[in-house]
């Protein structure tokens, strides 16, 4: 607000000074013109610090929704990485490692939807640092999906990622049609 009457104050003396000249009124337009020179400064600043981001969405905020993209003949408990990033707010999920690392204690919701490859069924589990939260199943057929979903209380630092069932031979997961998502609550 103070930006804006100071912009008023200086269009004003501007007209004014056109009009009826003197000196009280060059005074304010050189304070005018300071106050709009810091203003510019500070706006600039926030520009580059929202830049630096990547968004003006608050610092507190994490959510992440990405895909697989190739097909991929899964091993015992070979970690699936979601590679394509659609969402990462917060960036709490490593589209190279497959891992959602919580950035804050809270409550989380995560999904994976996922389609088998034809001539094959699927496995997985959404697993919580080693532990089971959540397991899936695409049966052998055309096109057969499965899904899993989990709603957990992280601590920081806590890992959520989904993987292959353990002790199933080797199974392969469609590309494109496969996804992983995640939010605090």
């Amino acid at each position: 607000m103070k930006y804006i009457c100071t912009s008023i104050l200086f269009i004003t003396c501007i007209r004014n000074a056109s009009v009826y000249g003197g000196e009280d009124c060059c005074l304010k337009i050189g304070k005018a013109k300071a106050a709009l020179s810091e203003a510019i400064g500070t706006l600039q600043g926030t520009n580059r610090l929202l830049e630096e981001t990547g968004s003006a969405i608050p610092s507190n905020k994490v959510a992440f929704h990405a895909r697989l993209t190739p097909h991929v003949a899964l091993g015992s408990t070979q970690t699936v990485i979601f590679d394509h990033v659609i969402t990462n707010i917060g960036k709490a999920y490593n589209q190279h490692t497959g891992h959602f690392t919580a950035p804050f204690n809270g409550i989380y919701v995560f999904a994976c939807t996922f389609l088998q490859r034809e001539g094959t069924s699927v496995n997985l589990q959404m697993v919580h640092n080693s532990s089971e939260i959540s397991r899936g199943h695409g049966a052998n057929g055309a096109g057969v999906a499965g899904s899993m979903n989990a709603v957990i209380y992280l601590q920081k630092g806590d890992v959520v990622k989904v993987r292959h069932y353990p002790g199933f031979g080797s199974q392969t997961i469609h590309g494109d049609w496969s996804f992983f998502t995640g939010y605090l609550l």
